[in-house]
């Protein structure tokens, strides 16, 4: 049990320092966020990405899926709808696409066709853009306490995994469990961390 108060509290902590920062302030963080996402080789790479749509106060994305879905990028786009206890990726083509659903966070729906399978992992490079609480310099994630994108990197175990954070969510080094994965990247507005 006190594993669990400890890593609420760090939880509630670091969540605390991304609250405090202003709009304006995550607005800005976030654009020198993706700048930094769009310099690395494995977005470049990339044919698929899989988005997050963020929520409160988590690194924006909606201007970086904008980009994402403009015929430039050449690029495939999945956002994740949470069904039960785990998340599925569906393609988009616009942001029309998306409707509020799980505690309003804008989901596609939900279409077998457009699902994103072992077929696209297998055939694609694939990069998951992963949202989190807390991360650490040792490219460890804390969630928000439900486990889907855990889930969901368990499922998909070689896909490369970018956790997107502003500076104020790095912890030194936060507690780990024996099926925590690391990200292969974590991008602040200052930096990025990779292994």
């Amino acid at each position: 049990m006190e594993e669990r108060v400890s890593k609420q509290s760090i939880r509630s902590k670091y969540l605390g320092y991304r609250d405090n920062l202003s709009f304006s302030e995550r607005k800005a963080k976030s654009r020198e966020i993706w700048s930094r996402l769009k310099q690395l080789e494995c977005y470049k790479k990339a044919d698929v990405v899989l988005v997050y749509m963020d929520y409160r106060s988590e690194v924006m994305t909606t201007g970086l899926v904008e980009e994402l879905l403009s015929e430039e990028s050449g690029k495939k786009v999945y956002a994740p709808k949470v069904e039960g206890l785990d998340i599925f990726f569906y393609e988009i083509k616009e942001l029309n696409d998306l409707k509020p659903g799980y505690q309003g966070i804008r989901e596609p729906e939900i279409n077998p066709l457009t699902m994103f399978s072992e077929k696209e992992y297998s055939e694609k490079n694939c990069l998951v853009l992963v949202p989190g609480a807390v991360f650490d310099r040792e490219l460890f994630r804390m969630g928000y306490g439900k486990g889907f994108y855990d889930r969901f990197i368990h499922k998909y175990d070689n896909i490369i995994k970018a956790g997107l954070s502003f500076s104020c969510q790095i912890a030194k080094q936060i507690p780990i469990e024996a099926h925590d994965k690391k990200m292969d990247y974590i991008i602040t507005e200052n930096a990025v961390f990779k292994a």
